[in-house]
């Protein structure tokens, strides 16, 4: 009992060690000093958040200029027929012949690109490309970019280099001087390309400013200098006057605008083909007012970064960028000491519910749906809060803390069953203690105390107390056992409960753990009867050969209301049955030898049975104690069975001299009593009726016959 109140406890020790191992495993991976284990399901759970999750719209501003297999594939064979309407001596027509020449192209095409998008109207033009060197065509470009000042962005790339001793050294490389001079200001803005991913190489976040000295280690700048190098993003939403970012160093967890092509690339050579000008340009049109991002397309170039959507090329990232920080589409995480204020919730909610309730498939119910719950909170923070939500570490903790609460509650129920199976085998059946066991608690408060209607079975042995002065005391406890052996065998094939030895007696319970309802108990309680002489037959038999002793048995069967408890004092208790129905069924076990009958049963048995087996009245007696007579019978077999002709001689004739007693017709009575004798000679209760029978016609108002 102490191991059961003190339930509540030990479940709170349970989720409060999960959640002081999931939180302080969380605490140590952030610190960067347990692994990556707990973070790893994280991250990957807000990928599947944000993959499922509400995009941030492409903004209709945003226009990509692939480079792409086609562009770069083509030959002088398709500038002779599929461009052969191209004005020779055109700029077209010269971008078309650098384009043919092949890869990597002379950079006076990024020239007459840029010019080709000014004439249509162009806001910005972003080229994501890196020209750390000098090469053919920068004159060109250069003298592009000084046409139009402040509209072109261009790349540079933040680099890691070994400095010796096994130390690195960041740098930024930026394009070569003979495209970007020294001018003040600066025709062009240069912006960096890097993307740093997380821990598992997974971009999720921008960094729209950094300094050389933050990569190193250095503390967040206090203000931002305009000399700070800036990503592409920042500097192409900058041409659009866009306002300035509030803790500019901080990265920046972005809304993507949804997976890999969702910013679909327009090969650049169609810009200058006068066919796909006209048709998908509308000469121009569509570039007016835009923010073009010219950049590599297709897989040919590697520029891939692993992203929650999986690999997307570079120039699309860009534009994700430049998309959410167009629309400050930031995501914000709750400070860190909210991750441990939710395991704990978690491990309170699963302490709450593992005490609440017990049914253990409501309590699984309750769990996943209270985890689906959750899940679809921290979805719906990301969807319309722009909030990401610890997932998986408050999860895990209800997950943990329901587990080892139900592993303890699986432990202390099995601990409780063996407890009742070690209390029961002894006295019942292995069907009814699998019953019992299936709900203990019912059990283990019947002992307190209940009452319940049960069938009774007392046997004895007759003559025991001469057999045992007889027998040698080891022989006699030898035997003694093989008879109880054999008995509780045949009580337990029924379903039986043997409530307690008296010495050679048994009394045996049908009703109090598991009722079949009144009539099937009682029933059963006959049936081991009849199994238990069955049993006794054949070791009378057995015993002879050996030289033994054989045992004659009576056996009393009631049925009625009884107290059933845990009996007796502190230093010794017992499950056992008291009440009045107990000690009638006594009395009429030792009742079976003045009628000479192997079995008595009382009324109330007797009424539940009378369909099932075939009955004979013995005799109506007042009981010590009892206000009413009360009717006795004994029990001759199932009926319907088939009997020697003889004894249904014997029981017609008992019949009807048993009616012509009870009309008190004496006169026909005694001679039919005889006639039972004569079937059945030396049967004990025709002979008390014949005895009856002639003391009643001599003192008709005889008395009621009053039982011991």
């Amino acid at each position: 009992m102490r191991f059961s109140k003190s339930r509540r406890l030990v479940q709170a020790v349970i989720c409060g060690a999960v959640f002081v191992l999931v939180a302080t495993l969380f605490y140590l991976e952030e610190a960067g000093r347990g692994g990556h284990l707990l973070l790893g399901w994280e991250f990957r759970y807000r990928d599947a958040v944000t993959s499922g999750g509400r995009f941030n719209p492409p903004d209709a501003r945003l226009a990509f200029l692939g480079i792409d297999s086609s562009s770069i594939s083509l030959s002088a064979v398709d500038l002779q027929t599929l461009f052969a309407d191209v004005t020779p001596g055109s700029p077209e027509a010269r971008a078309l012949d650098i384009m043919a020449g092949g890869w990597p192209w002379s950079r006076e095409i990024h020239g007459l690109i840029a010019d080709r998008l000014f004439q249509a109207g162009a806001r910005t033009v972003i080229f994501d490309l890196l020209f750390p060197k000098p090469g053919p065509g920068d004159e060109a470009f250069q003298s592009v970019l000084r046409r139009y000042p402040g509209r072109v962005v261009i790349g540079s790339n933040f680099v890691s280099e070994a400095i010796g001793g096994g130390r690195e050294a960041w740098a930024l490389g930026l394009p070569s001087s003979t495209i970007v001079s020294d001018d003040v200001p600066p025709p062009v803005a240069i912006g960096y390309v890097n993307f740093w991913p997380a821990f598992d190489g997974v971009v999720r976040s921008v960094h729209y400013h950094t300094t050389l000295e933050q990569l190193e280690g250095a503390p967040l700048p206090p203000v931002l200098d305009p000399a700070t190098p800036a990503s592409l993003a920042a500097c192409a939403v900058a041409t659009l006057n866009s306002t300035e970012l509030a803790q500019p160093f901080q990265p920046r967890l972005i809304r993507f605008s949804g997976p890999p092509g969702t910013f679909t690339p327009l090969p650049v050579y169609q810009i200058f083909a006068p066919q796909y000008w006209q048709r998908n340009f509308a000469n121009g049109a569509a570039f007016r007012d835009k923010v073009v991002l010219v950049g590599p397309a297709g897989n040919w170039v590697h520029d891939e970064h692993a992203t929650p959507f999986g690999l997307m090329p570079g120039p699309e990232l860009q534009l994700n960028s430049i998309n959410a920080l167009l629309h400050r589409a930031f995501l914000h995480e709750w400070p860190g000491w909210t991750h441990t204020f939710l395991i704990f919730l978690a491990a309170l909610a699963a302490w709450l519910l593992t005490v609440a309730i017990s049914k253990a498939w409501v309590r699984l119910g309750a769990f996943i749906l209270l985890g689906a719950l959750y899940f679809a909170g921290v979805q719906l923070a990301y969807d319309h809060l722009d909030t990401v939500v610890l997932g998986i570490p408050p999860v895990l903790t209800l997950a943990l803390g329901g587990l080892g609460a139900f592993v303890y509650d699986y432990t202390r129920e099995t601990f409780e069953k063996l407890r009742v199976r070690r209390t029961l085998e002894s006295y019942v059946s292995m069907e009814v203690v699998r019953d019992v066991l299936d709900n203990p608690g019912s059990y283990l408060n019947a002992l307190g105390g209940t009452r319940a209607e049960v069938a009774l079975l007392m046997t004895a042995l007759r003559g025991f107390t001469t057999i045992s002065e007889q027998m040698d005391s080891s022989k006699l406890v030898a035997q003694l056992n093989e008879y109880l052996s054999a008995m509780i065998d045949d009580i337990f094939a029924v379903r039986g409960s043997v409530d307690k030895f008296i010495g050679d007696a048994i009394l045996a319970v049908w009703g109090h753990l598991n009722s079949s309802g009144p009539e099937q108990d009682t029933a059963r309680a006959i049936d081991a009867f009849f199994r238990m002489r069955t049993s006794l037959a054949r070791l009378n038999a057995d015993w002879k050969e050996r030289g033994m002793t054989p045992f004659a048995m009576g056996c009393g069967i009631n049925f009625g209301e009884v107290i059933f408890g845990n009996i007796g004092s502190a230093r010794k208790m017992e499950p056992t049955v008291i009440g009045d129905p107990v000690n009638v069924t006594a009395r009429l076990e030792s009742m079976t030898k003045e009628y000479g009958r192997e079995i008595l049963i009382g009324p109330a048995a007797a009424e539940l049975v009378r369909g099932i087996y075939t009955l004979q009245f013995v005799d109506n007696i007042a009981m010590k104690g009892k206000t009413k007579p009360l009717d006795l019978y004994t029990v001759i077999g199932p009926v319907g069975e088939k009997r020697d002709p003889l004894l249904v001689s014997y029981l017609e004739r008992y019949e009807r001299a048993h009616e012509a007693f009870r009309a008190e017709s004496f006169a026909d009575a005694e001679p039919l009593f005889s006639g039972c004798l004569a079937d059945w000679p030396g049967d004990k209760v025709a002979s008390l009726y014949l005895e009856r029978c002639r003391s009643r016609r001599e003192k008709p108002n005889a008395a009621t016959p009053v039982a011991g």
